[in-house]
């Protein structure tokens, strides 16, 4: 049976003089889904988004929503809720007139306005300012009657362009949620625009990584982080240590490297093919490592696959659940992400034993990195 999107993008260029801002972009979102493009300011995300929303026109490829061309069909024509990252309330109007404004402008009749925006407001739970005007509401307030606005027309696509950026963390954190409840409740269809990575894990069914205009992968949030297809990924989403090794040798399972300080490492098998004199970039996420007092109880047998070196403490930061804990390990600074127990502590300058399985290494060619 062959599925049918909402949204799709085929082969997707624009150029803005002689730069390329996005590269060969292919996307297909099945409806009811909510994707975001994530990457670093210059990526091309935003510049995608304003082409789905008629802002722009590709200079190449096609746009197609519902199953419908959409190159060169206005913005107003396109059946779309956009919240912006700054609120464009009108300041004259009250929170329902802002909310009606689209409605309006459809000729929707008087009665039926009122039953929709009044629905709409019960939806983002703000029923009981609908008399106040955008001067006297808080910033968090001002975003969910955007974000209303967006949905009382009932659009088709939804599009949201980092909508919290202006807000304080805490009240990011409860709108997110907040933005996740309407969307999986109304099951609009909606692309999230972001460069926190965060924020897109939380929000998102899949993720588009975008870096220098183009896609370096698309997949689940799990799939981003476990499993990143690039070394561009790696660095960008989560934090990562990184080392520049070269290939010596391998097996079935696994590749042994050395790297450019002499220690050697093993790391699992991938998709890609090296050969012994390749060099590559090792990475390793700071929750893998595990952190150990030498000589301790708890130091562990060396195991196959497990990759081990000493260091010495240099920093360490509580973090709640957590404890960061910076390493030197000759010229290495390793970060370790440990869980926080009361009973074994760590000192700065004390000597610890760090190590991974060879299995939460990821390696790619040097020149990606």
């Amino acid at each position: 049976m062959t599925k049918s999107y909402d949204v799709e993008l085929h082969q997707i260029r624009k150029r803005f003089g002689s730069t390329t801002v996005v590269d060969n972009f292919n996307l297909q979102v099945e409806r009811g889904e909510c994707v975001t493009f994530l990457g670093p300011s210059g990526c091309g995300k935003t510049t995608t988004l304003n082409m789905l929303a008629g802002f722009l026109e590709p200079d190449e490829g096609t746009l197609i929503i519902k199953g419908k061309p959409m190159n060169g069909v206005p913005a107003n024509k396109r059946d779309l809720g956009m919240v912006f990252q700054t609120y464009s309330l009108f300041p004259h109007m009250t929170v329902a007139e802002n909310v009606a404004y689209g409605l309006k402008l459809r000729k929707v009749s008087k009665s039926e306005i009122e039953t929709r925006v009044r629905k709409v407001l019960d939806v983002v739970k703000l029923p009981h300012l609908t008399d106040r005007y955008p001067k006297q509401l808080s910033g968090g307030q001002r975003q969910r009657i955007a974000i209303a606005r967006a949905l009382v027309t009932e659009p088709s696509l939804l599009l949201l362009d980092e909508p919290l950026s202006n807000l304080d963390a805490k009240l990011r954190e409860e709108l997110r949620e907040e933005i996740k409840r309407l969307q999986q409740e109304i099951g609009v269809t909606t692309i999230f625009v972001t460069h926190d990575q965060e924020e897109a894990m939380y929000m998102s069914d899949r993720i588009v990584v975008l870096d220098h205009g183009k896609v370096e992968q698309i997949g689940t949030p799990e799939d981003i982080y476990q499993q990143p297809a690039t070394a561009f990924v790696h660095e960008f989403v989560g934090k990562s240590n990184g080392f520049q090794a070269v290939i010596t040798g391998g097996d079935e399972h696994h590749w042994r490297l050395k790297t450019t300080e002499g220690m050697t490492f093993s790391a699992k098998r991938n998709d890609r093919l090296y050969n012994s004199g390749d060099e590559v970039s090792v990475y390793v996420r700071p929750e893998y490592i595990s952190l150990e007092k030498v000589g301790s109880m708890q130091e562990t047998a060396e195991e196959a696959g497990v990759n081990s070196i000493s260091g010495t403490v240099k920093l360490l930061s509580f973090l709640g659940s957590f404890i960061e804990v910076i390493v030197e390990a000759g010229s290495h600074i390793i970060t370790v992400r440990t869980n926080y127990s009361p009973i074994i502590s760590f000192a700065e300058g004390e000597p610890v034993k760090l190590s991974w399985n060879a299995y939460q290494a990821n390696i790619f060619p040097r020149k990606e990195a």
